[in-house]
């Protein structure tokens, strides 16, 4: 009887400890995200059809074509790896705000040729008929948020 007491004792000892892990975990907004390109606007816009809201200062954008791949986020706007990142209909371009159902976000690109169909976003050049991956990225967890791939 004793025998069964300990190791009763022991195990609810155990359970309490693991259960203290799995309490503590960040949960990461998960959302639908449609993404479509703009080549005559050099952007690549990211709407919001529904699911968790989550400011922009926190999500990165991954762009990937084969093995190359671009990560991109609020704070490289304005530099060599995207003009604008922004939500639509914000003045204050750059700025963080939060993205919900039915807003729509985009990130510009750096550098572009219309008359040849290309756009680029950091060392990643997107050009016509390649097809381009996307994964929307929490960067307080790592976690992905949403994921798709188009067609420039």
């Amino acid at each position: 009887m004793l025998m069964l007491s300990v190791t009763v004792l022991i195990a609810a000892i155990v359970s309490t400890y693991a259960g203290g892990f799995t309490g503590g975990a960040e949960k990461s907004p998960q959302s639908s995200i449609k993404a479509s390109p703009n080549l005559l606007q050099h952007r690549i816009y990211f709407e919001h059809n529904g699911g968790d809201s989550f400011m922009l200062s926190s999500v990165q954008v991954v762009l990937r074509e084969h093995d190359n791949k671009t990560a991109l986020s609020l704070i490289d706007a304005k530099s060599s790896r995207v003009q604008n990142f922004t939500e639509v209909g914000i003045k204050d371009l750059n700025t963080d705000t939060t993205i919900q159902a039915g807003d729509t976000f985009y990130v510009e690109s750096v550098d572009w040729d219309t008359d040849d169909s290309w756009m680029k976003f950091g060392n990643l050049n997107l050009t016509q008929d390649k097809k381009i991956s996307w994964l929307l990225v929490d960067k307080g967890t790592g976690k992905t948020i949403s994921t798709g791939s188009f067609y420039l």
